[in-house]
């Protein structure tokens, strides 16, 4: 979700203009205390690339401190060695005394003294040869004048703990620019209720708990919470650092160790050559200081425990932690850390409706002649914040004219109409998402056996779908790692399964992208395919679950009646569920099924051939049945 903007005047592009000497604290200090600027919401100005010899003070210099409230100008040993600093200081005095431009002089390693009266390094004259054509007499004079003046602002020295001194430096931009002290993002909607408990336990002194997990589907806003609390907490700890996307970092996790050590510890310098020296280095920083962590998406036991050792320790440094799975607080156990978790909520209805209208629309309301559809959207996204600002923002209207309006009321129709059928068409930002946890399922059984639950058992019960596919699937241990990842759930009341609508849709989009030919899917839950197929006799080996119920169909449909021949192609095929359904023909060489269910079965005996011994649950409700005899064993 975006950030929001500054509360500057519209005419600023920055908060902060950062002025240094690159070749001294580029890649040190100034990059921390950017990296602190930036993620604390202060939108910051800093020239990135190297003026070499030769080259003019780029134009976008001086157009950026015109555009920034305020300058952060970093002296350093080597920072009056530089004709282009120099102007740059002159160019920030030049705004300061237009009235409207603060200056935060900091010096990093050198003495104010030697600033204002142009001593040691700071020590600048005029020069003859190629270099005097910029080291003029003139500049040199406006250069000395603007150095003295500096000096004389109430600036900061760097002194004792480098990121203590560099949160100092950013609470004092926020409180001299008039900034609150975290920008909570703009479209979010009840952030700070789920806040409130995780604000609490930050503020739990007790040594023994010092790591929590905000858990939850994919989307549903776990780490715009974790940011939203980091930002808003940070600076009550000594040090912090927020760890994101630690699964894709180029060098590792020993790269991953290498930033969370410069971040908590300020060392720059710090030399590890193994994982296990860096867990140990971690460890020490922990117990040592009072510090802020937060690691986003982890579902890895092996990294965590790689990330803080094993090694039992107190500390006062909180540790919060965004996954997708419910159980993790035992990873903690052997080593006596207790993990809070806490389930991150959806939306309720009324959270829902405004999110998706702050996107769409631009308010908290729907425009005149939404409020249906964006219900209707609402509804069907379930709470999850991802879902409904992706599809809120495809479906961005704002315009007054009243045609225009009426045409994106026919492409809402449409979305909705294209959201609410059997296809699974769900939108790619929101599939890449969900599909992560699909995709670090454990085991390949696994994701069969949720592809399965997804596509045929949403709504049965779960103890009869767990004895179902236990045989093929260990469904009794996999159905515990799906409702950990938060995949599948249990009704209120313990009994049925149930599946969040975007997950159910996620997993069919991917039984769809087998292929383009219903029979060359593992999987067929459309009525309309399933009769196509039927009636054709299209089946194939590649299927192992089909779904027809004939009392969707029209009055002319119903009576009829296709040949067992069509399921006998489908040699794989374990779960046949039939509503209304007639078939004629031999049942012999019919597929070995696990479960079936055929309501309104139309004769009074059940063929032999289809009564095989792998059946594990049959359902023979609402038919003529008058005879039933157990499969032989």
């Amino acid at each position: 979700m975006a950030a929001a903007s500054s509360s500057a005047p519209i005419h600023y592009k920055y908060d902060v203009f950062l002025s240094f000497r690159g070749e001294d604290t580029r890649y040190s200090f100034t990059a921390h205390l950017y990296e602190a600027l930036r993620q604390a919401g202060i939108a910051t100005f800093r020239d990135d690339d190297e003026i070499r010899e030769g080259q003019e003070l780029k134009p976008e210099i001086e157009r950026s401190i015109t555009e920034s409230r305020a300058s952060i100008i970093v002296f350093s040993e080597n920072f009056a060695n530089s004709r282009w600093c120099l102007d740059e200081l002159w160019l920030i005095l030049r705004q300061k005394r237009k009235g409207c431009h603060l200056v935060f002089p900091v010096f990093y390693k050198v003495d104010p003294s030697d600033v204002r009266n142009q001593r040691g390094s700071f020590t600048i004259k005029a020069k003859d040869g190629a270099e005097g054509l910029k080291w003029t007499q003139d500049n040199v004079k406006r250069w000395k004048a603007a150095l003295s003046e500096v000096a004389d602002f109430k600036g900061m020295v760097v002194s004792g703990y480098e990121p203590a001194f560099i949160r100092h430096v950013v609470e004092k931009v926020y409180f001299e620019l008039g900034l609150k002290l975290h920008r909570t993002p703009t479209g979010l909607t009840g952030i700070e209720t789920r806040a409130e408990v995780i604000n609490s336990w930050l503020r739990y002194e007790q040594p023994g708990s010092p790591v929590l997990a905000i858990s939850g589907m994919g989307g549903s806003g776990k780490t715009t919470l974790a940011k939203h609390i980091y930002y808003s907490n940070k600076q009550n700890f000594e040090s912090s650092s927020f760890l994101e996307e630690i699964q894709n970092q180029p060098d590792g996790l020993l790269g991953v160790q290498k930033k969370l050590l410069i971040d908590i510890s300020g060392n720059n310098n710090l030399m590890i050559s193994n994982t296990f020296e860096g867990a140990l280095q971690i460890e020490k920083t922990i117990h040592m200081n009072r510090v802020l962590i937060v690691v986003d998406d982890i579902d890895d036991k092996d990294k965590l425990s790689l990330l803080f050792g094993t090694k039992e320790f107190h500390t006062q440094s909180k540790i919060i932690i965004t996954t997708r799975l419910l159980n993790i607080d035992t990873w903690f156990d052997s080593i006596a850390w207790r993990c809070h978790v806490f389930k991150m909520e959806l939306l309720n209805c009324h959270e829902s409706l405004e999110l998706l209208c702050c996107h769409a629309f631009g308010s908290k309301i729907p425009m005149e002649g939404f409020k249906e559809l964006a219900v209707k959207l609402a509804q069907y996204c379930g709470g999850n914040p991802l879902a409904l600002k992706v599809l809120g923002s495809s479906l961005s209207n704002t315009a007054q004219d009243h045609w225009t309006r009426n045409d994106m009321i026919d492409v809402w129709r449409s979305r909705i109409d294209s959201l609410n059928s059997l296809e699974g068409d769900l939108d790619n930002k929101i599939q890449n998402v969900l599909e992560k946890s699909f995709k670090s399922l454990p085991c390949d059984s696994h994701k069969e056996m949720f592809l399965h639950i997804a596509c045929l058992f949403v709504g049965e019960y779960a103890s009869h779908v767990e004895r179902i596919l236990e045989n093929d699937y260990h469904a009794k241990s996999g159905m515990v790692i799906l409702i950990n990842r938060c995949l599948i759930s249990l009704s209120r009341n313990g009994l049925r399964l149930t599946m969040h609508k975007l997950l159910q849709d996620m997993t069919r989009k991917i039984v769809r992208n087998e292929s383009k030919d219903p029979a060359k899917q593992s999987r067929v839950w459309r009525y309309d395919e399933s009769y196509r197929l039927l009636r054709k006799g299209d089946g194939s080996e590649r299927i192992e679950g089909l779904a027809l119920n004939m009392l969707k169909f029209s009055e002319g449909r119903r009576s009829e009646a296709f040949r067992t021949s069509s399921l006998v192609k489908m040699k794989n095929l374990k779960f046949l569920h039939l509503s209304g359904v007639k078939l004629i023909g031999s049942y012999e060489n019919f597929p070995e099924l696990r479960w079936l269910r055929w309501h309104g079965f139309n004769l009074n005996i059940i063929p032999q051939g289809l009564l095989m011994r792998t059946l594990v649950a049959i359902d023979m409700s609402y038919g003529k049945l008058t005879k039933f005899e157990m499969p032989m064993v």
